[in-house]
């Protein structure tokens, strides 16, 4: 037994060492909504030590909806949340330094039903069109501009109705809607019902002239915060970066955030939702591109949402784009 103690003694050393090394890593908060995909980088993250490695100790501040993670960034209760780059610009405008760090290329598209020949924009007309969000939802603005390309006024040509994903996904189904636009997790969830995509938001885009390949949606934090804490910042984009491969190319990591896709029970949706996702993953060419792009982007949401949508922005601040290498 005697000899026995010290070893016993260095065992509960190391369990001491391992937790203390952590916490004096410096912390990172990262706002995720409950169901959320970002929830599932947060937990590969967090299961692969990802975190540790690079220099920073993450942390989750749950979120009940978008806004209330951006509220939490603008309060001091969220290092980092998703949101999208119209929004650092806007706040930028107004003298709060936000930047924006491109996330994923994924977007939603527009979902019918299978027994319905709709296959381009202009044949909604006259149809029932749920649009997920509000007017003034990015997508939505994006697949009108898309659809004056090719000739339809979707707000005067279909009867639009605005809902929550869930409630419109369960509307298409019982055939009380037509088609819907919904986001890119919600379209992986209908297809998997027996839905069928006539077109997406990456196919507007290029309609407009515009690459395919953009991100809507990013990490957003307080551009001062980054530079004051950029090891760990830059830790956490390249944990989050390695996250994503892992999800995408580790069968044994994709099957640990099963629980979380709310797809557990459904090989079809959990296939989907996996195939989607990967797909988003952004290149630096991606992220190069959404950066040069952001301006004419910015003209067509103000062309067909108006002054509401873009804050009055004729231009983008400088500064909305975060650089690893210099900064905001």
């Amino acid at each position: 037994m005697l000899a026995r103690r010290p070893l016993l003694g260095a065992a509960l050393a190391g369990l001491i060492a391992g937790p203390a090394r952590a916490a004096a890593l410096p912390p990172l908060r990262l706002g995720v909504l409950q169901f959320g995909t970002i929830q599932w980088l947060a937990e590969t993250i967090r299961r692969r030590d990802l975190d540790t490695a690079r220099g920073f100790a993450l942390s989750q501040v749950r979120l009940a909806n978008t806004e209330a993670g951006r509220v939490a960034l603008m309060a001091g209760a969220a290092d980092v949340v998703v949101s999208d780059w119209l929004f650092v610009a806007m706040q930028r405008a107004h003298g709060t330094k936000l930047s924006f760090v491109p996330l994923s290329a994924a977007t939603g598209a527009v979902m019918t039903r299978s027994d319905l020949l709709i296959q381009k924009l202009r044949d909604l007309a006259g149809h029932r069109l749920g649009v997920a969000g509000g007017p003034a939802d990015k997508s939505w603005i994006l697949v009108q501009a898309a659809g004056r390309q090719q000739g339809i006024d979707l707000v005067n040509a279909a009867d639009v109705i605005f809902g929550a994903p869930p409630l419109l996904e369960a509307k298409l189904l019982q055939g009380e809607l037509d088609a819907v636009l919904t986001y890119w997790n919600f379209a992986a969830r209908l297809q998997a019902a027996g839905a069928r995509q006539a077109i997406s938001v990456s196919d507007c885009l290029q309609i407009l002239g515009l690459p395919a390949r953009l991100a809507l949606v990013g990490f957003v934090f307080h551009s001062a915060w980054a530079e004051a804490n950029r090891r760990a910042f830059e830790g956490f984009l390249a944990a989050a970066a390695a996250a994503e491969d892992l999800l995408a190319t580790s069968d044994p990591a994709w099957a640990a955030i099963r629980p979380l896709t709310g797809a557990a029970d459904n090989p079809s949706l959990l296939a989907g939702l996996r195939s989607r996702f990967t797909e988003g993953r952004l290149s630096p060419a991606d992220r190069a591109e959404t950066e040069r792009t952001a301006p004419l982007l910015l003209a067509i949401l103000g062309t067909i949402g108006g002054t509401h949508v873009t804050g009055g922005l004729a231009s983008l601040p400088e500064g909305v784009f975060w650089h690893e290498r210099n900064g905001a």
